[in-house]
């Protein structure tokens, strides 16, 4: 199985927006004058031979699928490169490390704690490829840090500290990533590793149809899903919503991408061609993105193959991330599976079943009985595989939709993969949402804790955007619970559908609010709790808010 362990390295990324890492500016010491001489620190040569052989022995599902070999390091402020102090006092430091025949470098930083005003730049020997800045808003509780990879083998990297926080800052690179499988390489902003092997001609563009049945769902929902590096690994998952709606920024993926120090992960959002190429042998175009760095792992476990993570920096709402909704119900089938995802770090695609998925219990990556969605195709299940598109490695983790845009599983593992522009019919495995949701006595290994800690939610909850949590701000309800009447108050100018429905789901009541000052009549209900449901059709938003009824 290709997809039973993550992808290693998410291979040369193009350099556009990224809002975590500013990409403001330029290094201080492209305008010096004057500048001290580095001598380079040159990598130890790799046994290339051994390297190839192991690769060559290589099988799905053997272990990671690697792109480039880590090598130990302890290079910081204090014991290498070299200093420069400007006139004004301002300090820049830098350091030149060289790993011949390297197609791409990444590194991690095992102490990484930056002051205001303070940067770090990543750049190569020639300049044509430049990354940062990394500034104090990446600062983290575990002070570590990684960074994405840039192209070649002689690389710099360059801090400058403002001379009011000279001697505050703590730098430190503990290992460099020596790049020798480069599969994605741009060119005039086009994503040309198709012949390169970096996904399959039968994968589709995320914007490319999956029908008029779920393309209105897949406008947001693709707001949600990101692609990540774990080191020298590349995994997908997705942003979901909690109870609270409150945008907390939980991150659902798979167990099998638990690697390395989460605080060093690196995620990228919104990454999307904006001339989809649909099961073709056309490149596509790469887009505009927006990454953040680290995270807290929260829950994982092996009886579903989940990892629930909370990400650390930022998510501005200008970026119009999704919060993905679920159904944790342990009966419902769907009655057909979408996927979105990135396909060996690819560009973000997208692939649908029109079977319903079936249920079974599989010896997976160690775990005798871990419980499945399967996409059935040949050798497992006897259908035909996906009907539009594919997933490989470096989509693990990334979710498994139904019917109605809700999660109900994450990517473990499977054999379809591309076949020319056709799919294989292989089939998929993704682990049960419903059995990730509560499994174990822990909150480190279950869901429920995290995304419904009041427990007593229905089986599903709707996604949250970032519309949806403005549109949430300008409304009151109460009182909760509600003995006869409830106050719905709304700030804002269009008017709001309504239904009111019970914990199974049935509607009890639907109307419209359409004062500032609205009034909902619950006497007439038995005690219990319900969920009301308000769109704001004008501005596409909407919430569900769980009432309490108590006579």
């Amino acid at each position: 199985m290709k997809k039973i362990t993550l992808l290693l390295g998410l291979l040369a990324l193009g350099f556009t927006s990224q809002a975590q890492v500013t990409n403001e500016g330029e290094p201080r010491s492209w305008t010096m004058s004057a500048r001290s001489a580095v001598s380079p620190v040159e990598m130890e040569a790799i046994d290339f031979e051994t390297v190839y052989a192991e690769d060559a022995a290589y099988r799905k599902g053997d272990g990671p699928y690697r792109f480039g070999i880590e090598l130990d390091v302890d290079l910081g402020l204090e014991n290498a490169g070299v200093w420069d102090e400007l006139p004004n006092g301002d300090g820049v430091w830098r350091i030149n490390i060289v790993s011949e025949g390297a197609k791409t470098m990444n590194f991690i930083f095992d102490k990484y704690d930056l002051p205001a005003g303070a940067k770090v730049y990543l750049y190569n020997d020639d300049r044509t490829a430049l990354l940062g800045a990394y500034t104090d808003n990446l600062n983290n509780e575990e002070k570590m840090l990684g960074t994405w990879m840039v192209d070649g083998d002689n690389i710099w990297i360059e801090y400058f500290e403002p001379k009011a926080v000279r001697g505050q800052g703590s730098l430190n690179i503990s290992k460099v990533v020596h790049g020798y499988r480069s599969v994605q390489q741009f060119t005039d902003e086009v994503v040309t590793a198709k012949g390169l092997n970096d996904s399959g001609s039968c994968n589709h563009d995320v914007d490319c149809t999956v029908g008029a049945d779920w393309d209105p769902l897949k406008e947001d929902l693709k707001r949600s899903v990101a692609l990540f590096i774990i080191g020298g690994g590349v995994c997908s998952g997705a942003l979901i919503n909690n109870t609270a709606n409150d945008r907390e920024p939980y991150f659902l993926t798979a167990n099998h991408c638990n690697g390395g120090t989460p605080a060093t992960w690196s995620f990228r959002f919104n990454w999307r061609s904006p001339s989809p190429s649909c099961g073709t042998t056309t490149p596509s175009t790469s887009g505009s993105f927006n990454t953040t760095s680290g995270a807290e792992r929260l829950a994982i476990n092996s009886e579903s193959d989940v990892m629930l993570v909370r990400l650390l920096g930022t998510l501005p709402d200008s970026w119009n991330l999704v919060w993905a909704g679920w159904n944790r119900s342990a009966t419902a089938v769907p009655n057909y599976t979408v996927g979105i995802h990135h396909p060996s770090g690819d560009i973000m695609k997208v692939c649908r079943d029109d079977e319903a998925p079936f249920k079974s219990a599989i010896s997976f990556n160690g775990n005798p009985s871990t419980e499945m969605w399967v996409i059935s195709g040949s050798g497992f299940g006897g259908g035909d595989g996906w009907d539009i598109g594919v997933t490989e490695g470096g989509s693990s983790g990334s979710p498994l939709f139904d019917q109605n845009g809700l999660i109900v599983g994450q990517l473990a593992g499977g054999s379809a993969a591309c076949a020319g522009t056709n799919d294989n019919g292989g089939f998929d495995v993704y682990g049960r949402f419903d059995k990730s949701w509560d499994f174990g006595s822990s909150p480190t290994n279950s869901l429920k804790p995290w995304l419904d800690p009041d427990g007593d939610a229905g089986d599903t909850l709707e996604t949250l955007s970032t519309n949806d949590f403005q549109f949430e701000t300008n409304l009151s309800i109460f009182p909760n619970p509600a003995n006869s009447l409830l106050n719905v108050v709304h700030f804002g100018s269009s008017s709001l559908d309504y239904e009111l429905y019970t914990i199974l789901g049935q509607v009890v009541k639907r109307g419209s609010f359409s004062a500032v000052n609205n009034e909902l009549n619950v006497s007439d209900l038995q005690n219990g709790v319900y969920f009301l449901k308000i769109v704001d059709d004008e501005n596409a938003a909407s919430l569900t808010k769980k009432i309490i009824v108590r006579h």
